[in-house]
């Protein structure tokens, strides 16, 4: 399983977006901080957009903020919205495996994807901001 750049950079830019507690932030000053380059950034911010994870504003206090709160965003979300798919193996995510009803391991992949997926969903924004996301580790 490996997540693109994109899908790193999409939680990065995320993240911060919110620690500027529901301000506007413009492209250039996340492109700074976060070392991305702008044409870079505005590919993934417009896929953020669609999703419907960030809204805009133009003009000279404009850019972009959460659209909702950082709580109520998952990791999940925000690589979904990059078109990330978590996946072990690639007989586990809607593709048809002529071996999977006489395969012995396809139970530990399918489990495997549902636990990343979990923890993944489990995440938020805000526990990114706030460096809580190492405690939400399965037992």
């Amino acid at each position: 399983m490996e997540i693109t750049t994109k899908g790193r950079y999409a939680v990065r830019i995320m993240a911060d977006i919110a620690r500027n507690n529901q301000e506007f932030v413009s492209l250039s000053e996340i492109a700074e901080r976060q070392q991305i380059s702008i044409k870079y950034l505005e590919k993934i911010i417009a896929m953020l957009s669609k999703a419907k994870l960030v809204e805009s504003m133009r003009g000279a206090n404009g850019g972009y903020r959460l659209s909702k709160d950082m709580s109520q965003i998952s990791v999940k979300q925000i690589l979904d919205a990059t078109g990330d798919s978590i996946k072990v193996a690639t007989c586990t995510v809607g593709e048809e495996c002529p071996k999977a009803d006489k395969c012995d391991t396809v139970g530990v992949w399918n489990t495997l994807n549902g636990l990343i997926t979990s923890y993944l969903e489990s995440v938020s924004l805000k526990d990114l901001v706030e460096q809580t996301c190492e405690r939400k580790i399965f037992k």
